[in-house]
């Protein structure tokens, strides 16, 4: 596929859009389902914002390729978002810290890293979409499957945790 040519990819980021949204609202029931334990362990909490902040990121980027548009505007436009993520994950990360103290600081700076990284590559996809220079939406594609999997990772190790916590306390679990 033609890394500058947004419509070839039209059926790759249409998969990746309703993959993202089908899964966030899967990841807000079962949230919503253990919302006790999500909302008092900060860590539950700081892994459920992040899942769901990674979801919608991905849901977002697949929707803006799906606009029709110049490659110029979109490469600009992917670009744009990579930028905003980078305030947008440095207040999750002061908000993780401050609610998880010094418990999981090194795990909240690798993940946080993590999402910087790809953030700027990124950044980088999509002025290589706006120039048309480079691995263009290749590397958008790459973001979004490494962020879809990630958040999946994460919802496992989220529901997991709490189904843990709801047995050891003899609560009868959801599922």
């Amino acid at each position: 596929m033609a890394p500058y040519q947004p419509d070839q990819w039209h059926d790759f980021f249409l998969a990746t859009a309703g993959a993202a949204a089908a899964l966030t609202g899967l990841l807000f029931v079962a949230i919503s389902l253990h919302i006790r334990f999500v909302a008092t362990d900060p860590t539950y909490r700081s892994m459920a914002r992040g899942s769901l902040v990674g979801l919608v990121l991905v849901l977002v980027l697949s929707l803006v390729v799906l606009v029709h548009q110049p490659a110029v505007w979109l490469g600009v436009e992917l670009a744009v978002v990579g930028i905003a993520y980078i305030p947008v994950g440095g207040a999750l990360q002061v908000a993780s810290m401050r609610n998880n103290g010094t418990a999981h600081r090194r795990s909240i700076l690798v993940r946080s890293g993590v999402g910087y990284l790809l953030a700027l590559i990124g950044v980088f996809g999509g002025l290589s979409v706006a120039l048309q220079l480079g691995p263009g939406l290749l590397i958008v594609a790459f973001i979004l499957v490494a962020v879809l999997l990630w958040n999946l990772w994460d919802a496992w190790v989220l529901l997991m945790g709490v189904a843990d916590e709801e047995i050891a306390k003899g609560a009868p679990t959801s599922v």
